[in-house]
């Protein structure tokens, strides 16, 4: 194998882990946030709150989410970029479709099987479910056509797993992408420009104006007498408002396409480490008190601050993004991190009612240990067996398009028994045919 190849691998690796990072935070915010009200004598909880900056870091975890869509611009564009740079016609737009249903919907579709089979009867009772019989039906179909998060009814998951809002605006970005990435290739920057734009735009808007769709909005959920407010909020979380995350996701992707490779001198890395560290440090400002620099639009120095970290220690080529995120840890949380978003809130749910409530400092360490045994299972037995059969099925292509796409990796010389292998990233690219790195989206 070419050390050039090896080398890549080692370049792309902490976006793996950087997923990890980001479902972890996700996970941590939510055990707070839902336990704390009824568990307050959770040693965890109460060395969370006696410390400040860890408090605030915990408590605005939903962050996460907002890394996720950095992460999924940088890597769905990837194709178009390199097929653009080397001459070659854009991607199929029915074969990215193709692959992007075999990567997210069955583990969905096994998930909302766990919610609604599982779940719910668990954490209802008979009364309620006889009684809203018709909100849990118009919740299947919601769900299962990843409309949930368009109506006041369906957005929060019946208040079971709400973590699902951003699997139906992944989905709604899945069918707009194959149109926006051409747009990218052409013009980057002017792209990002009038995607960021529009997100302001709609942020405006969400809050001051769309009379006809709140009103719209207002009348779905009257039966259950829906505020404007919440209207509001629901609007404001649409895609559009979170293009511009997409969007520098795809320039930081950009980026990586064309530094990939590069060795910073001692100068520049020390640059781009005062860079992560600086943007880390301004989101943390934004969220203490007084923070609001911007006033209602300072929300967008959030993905403007993460993705300077992500081009930081993704992109630059530093030393210490390989220790610090693609450790073997991250690197597994990371490669089943989709599952562990599925299934966390429903498991901490399930885990606040059933769990024994003496469990005291061990409750945390128990409860990830249930995630990340359910979350590998998921990936294990369902992503990865999906993700194995539409590489081998018809219309991969000579080429090797599915191998191009940055979609594989986790499909590669899969540690059979919940380990990290040594060496799996730089054996899965030792046999590619052009060098290309690849990860799995």
């Amino acid at each position: 194998m070419r050390d050039g190849v090896r080398d890549e691998v080692g370049f792309i690796a902490p976006i793996e882990g950087l997923r990890g990072v980001a479902v972890l935070w996700v996970v941590a915010f939510h055990y707070m946030v839902v336990r704390e009200a009824a568990f307050a004598s959770d040693p965890w909880i109460a060395l969370v709150h006696s410390f400040e900056p860890a408090n605030v870091v915990v408590h605005h975890g939903f962050l996460g989410v907002d890394l996720f869509f950095l992460i999924t611009g940088f890597l769905l564009t990837l194709p178009w970029f390199r097929h653009a740079d080397q001459g070659r016609e854009a991607p199929s737009t029915l074969d990215f479709y193709r692959r992007r249903a075999r990567r997210i919907l069955p583990a969905y579709y096994v998930q909302l099987a766990f919610l609604f089979l599982v779940c719910v009867p668990l954490l209802r009772t008979p009364t309620e479910l006889r009684s809203d019989v018709p909100f849990y039906l118009v919740n299947l179909i919601a769900h299962a056509t990843m409309l949930h998060y368009t109506t006041p009814i369906t957005s929060a998951s019946m208040s079971v797993n709400g973590a699902l809002w951003t699997l139906s605006l992944e989905a709604q970005y899945y069918l707009l992408l194959p149109l926006l990435a051409p747009l990218f290739v052409r013009a980057p920057v002017r792209a990002a420009i009038a995607l960021c734009a529009a997100a302001l735009a709609w942020h405006w808007a969400s809050y001051h104006d769309l009379a006809p769709l709140v009103g719209l909005e207002m009348k779905i959920g009257a039966a259950w007498n829906v505020p404007e407010g919440t209207i509001r909020h629901l609007l404001v979380t649409q895609l559009p408002a979170y293009l511009a995350h997409f969007a520098i996701g795809i320039l930081v992707g950009r980026a990586w396409i064309r530094w990939r490779g590069r060795s910073p001198s001692p100068a520049e890395g020390a640059a781009w480490i005062a860079a992560a560290l600086a943007a880390l440090a301004v989101i943390y400002r934004i969220h203490r008190p007084g923070g609001q620099w911007l006033g209602e639009h300072t929300w967008f120095l959030i993905p403007l601050m993460l993705g300077l970290a992500m081009l930081a220690l993704v992109c630059s080529g530093v030393a210490v993004a390989r220790p610090l995120l693609a450790n073997r840890p991250l690197l597994f949380v990371g490669r089943c991190s989709y599952s562990a978003y599925l299934y966390h809130l429903p498991l901490l749910l399930l885990w606040n009612r059933y769990a024994p409530r003496e469990l005291g400092a061990m409750s945390l360490p128990l409860y990830l240990a249930l995630v990340l045994a359910v979350s590998w299972s998921s990936w294990r037995f369902v992503e990865l067996r999906f993700m194995r059969a539409g590489s081998s099925a018809p219309g991969a292509g000579a080429d090797g398009e599915r191998r191009n796409d940055g979609e594989r990796l986790q499909e590669r010389d899969t540690p059979e028994h919940g380990r990290v292998t040594p060496g799996v990233h730089e054996h899965a690219e030792g046999e590619r045919g052009d060098g290309q790195s690849r990860v799995d989206a």
